[in-house]
């Protein structure tokens, strides 16, 4: 098993020779399923000014969204989003392990031939998935963790900054499960005055807990549990595994 640094040297060489190979690339980032960041590498452009972490959660949460949509209406798997604006044209990737986005410059993208390197970009990601999941860093996936120290959790779900799905396991729609947790922590956000440490819904036998991950996801999970003791140690434990993940 790989380390950590290990399997970004890696990655980053894959990479930069991609960038060498294609002047139509302007960026690309990895990023787990839960939104959190692998490896990005962007060209300099002044007009560009979406971090890192925000590419990584955004453009996670697009994909999810969009495979989400494509189940219900075709009950098939999405393989992948394309967004073109005047400029650039945005290539989002899902497998099962990682997303990837792809950022083109457009008019450089089209005259090679945009089905060409959305197949290329494909392969690609399917290789650095390879290696991320014989490294370290894919048993640190948030997602993962939190299935593994809290297996009897009813639902999990991450959102993004914006209050978009990123990832979501619930028997709720993803995009109402997302709006309902956006809503209620923005409100406790509001009437405190300050950013919440987390907070917690809870009832006769169940509870919600909700609370930041970092600036760019919040999580929402649903435990069989209302005795104050038994939710001070869930608490723990994600607050250990968010820690252990930045």
């Amino acid at each position: 098993m790989s380390t950590i640094d290990e399997m970004v040297d890696e990655i980053e060489s894959i990479i930069l020779e991609v960038f060498s190979e294609h002047g139509e690339i302007d960026g690309i980032s990895i990023a787990t399923l839960g939104g959190k960041t692998i490896y990005s590498k962007f060209r300099d452009k002044s007009d560009f000014k979406i971090s890192p972490a925000q590419m990584a959660a955004g453009t996670t949460s697009l994909v999810f969204i969009a495979a989400n949509l494509f189940e219900k209406t075709f009950n098939q798997d999405v393989s992948y989003t394309i967004s073109k604006g005047d400029q650039q044209i945005l290539l989002a990737i899902m497998n099962e392990s990682i997303s990837g986005s792809v950022l083109f410059d457009r008019k450089l993208a089209e005259l090679s031939g945009l089905k060409e390197l959305r197949n290329e970009m494909t392969r690609l990601f399917l290789k650095i998935s390879a290696i991320i999941e014989t490294s370290k860093f894919f048993k640190k996936d948030l997602f993962v963790q939190i299935k593994r120290a809290i297996p009897n959790s009813l639902s999990i779900a991450i959102i993004n900054n914006d209050g978009l799905p990123i990832k979501v396991q619930s028997n709720i729609d993803a995009s109402h499960q997302s709006a309902f947790i956006y809503a209620l922590y923005q409100l406790t956000n509001s009437i405190l005055g300050e950013k919440k440490d987390y907070m917690i819904i809870g009832g006769q036998f169940h509870s919600i807990i909700i609370m930041k991950i970092d600036e760019e996801r919040i999580l929402g999970i649903a435990v069989p549990e209302s005795d104050d003791a038994q939710l001070g140690k869930v608490i723990g434990k994600i607050q250990e595994i968010t820690r252990d993940i930045e």
